[in-house]
């Protein structure tokens, strides 16, 4: 398959939420084993960690292996893949474009822990909603929210492909629209539990939540402009993952408790392209 030149796109990313990328066989740092004491977690821990009570860290993606936590020596970074892995459009089949995307290295000093925060009973019928810390002896890293990074990204069309020849904003468009319908189903699954909220405090949480998700779908869509929505990461539920026809269907919700956000939400604009 003959192919055209790949074209060079810079983006930036500013991220609207924590952001969770661990890789999936990661080894996790044991406090029992020795990887970790409370005082190794000052620095990077969030305000909110109990930091005598973590026994375990999760971390960020990070290049080489590491025999203990030593955050300041870890060059993490957000991997391209992320990236093209919320365009489920793109090089999925022969013949159509795909794209390369190349890892972003992040500033140690903007990962920091967090406990994870879960919605407790969200898919449960006449069962009380609660929010909670989810496995509370772990800290997991994660990318600050209101971080900024920019990276470049590579469109790689066939010739015989003369429709599609330079639209990767055609694949960021639709996962951005696959977005807003996800958030969607979010703020109208909260709206339909809501009632079995019975805590004043996660009453607050959630009605937070549904409000700032609200504002971000009020923005320009990308219709109108280069910016586009997308959820990127781990620990984004069912509902945030996949759109559904049901409105029944089982899922977690997790969430950035600061913020009032889920995690992974990012605005991703391209910037400018050259030959």
């Amino acid at each position: 398959m003959m192919l055209h030149p790949p074209r060079k796109y810079n983006y930036r990313m500013k991220t609207y939420s924590t952001l969770v990328l661990s890789p999936r066989d990661h080894q996790g740092f044991y406090k029992a084993a020795g990887d970790f004491i409370p005082e190794d977690l000052e620095k990077q821990a969030s305000e909110h960690v109990n930091k005598e009570r973590v026994n375990i860290i999760y971390p960020f993606y990070q290049y080489g292996t590491y025999p203990r936590y030593a955050p300041a020596e870890i060059q993490y970074y957000i991997p391209g893949s992320s990236i093209k892995g919320a365009l489920p459009g793109i090089g999925t089949e022969k013949g159509k474009p795909s794209l390369m995307v190349d890892d972003i290295r992040v500033k140690s000093e903007d990962i920091q822990l967090y406990h994870l925060q879960k919605v407790q009973n969200i898919s449960k019928e006449d069962t009380p909603i609660a929010v909670a810390e989810f496995f509370p002896n772990v800290a997991v890293e994660m990318l600050r929210a209101d971080s900024e990074y920019s990276g470049e990204l590579f469109y790689v069309v066939s010739k015989s492909n003369t429709k599609l020849k330079h639209e990767p904003e055609l694949y960021f468009r639709e996962a951005d629209q696959a977005t807003r319908t996800k958030l969607e189903q979010l703020v109208q699954r909260i709206k339909l539990r809501f009632d079995q909220v019975k805590k004043e405090e996660d009453q607050l949480i959630l009605s937070e939540l549904r409000k700032n998700v609200q504002a971000i779908l009020n923005e320009p869509q990308a219709d109108s402009s280069n910016n586009f929505l997308l959820i990127l990461g781990g620990y984004k539920g069912l509902m945030l993952s996949a759109i559904s026809i049901r409105d029944d269907y089982n899922s977690a919700v997790y969430l950035d408790k600061t913020k009032r956000l889920p995690h992974g939400l990012v605005q991703l604009t391209l910037e400018h392209s050259s030959v």
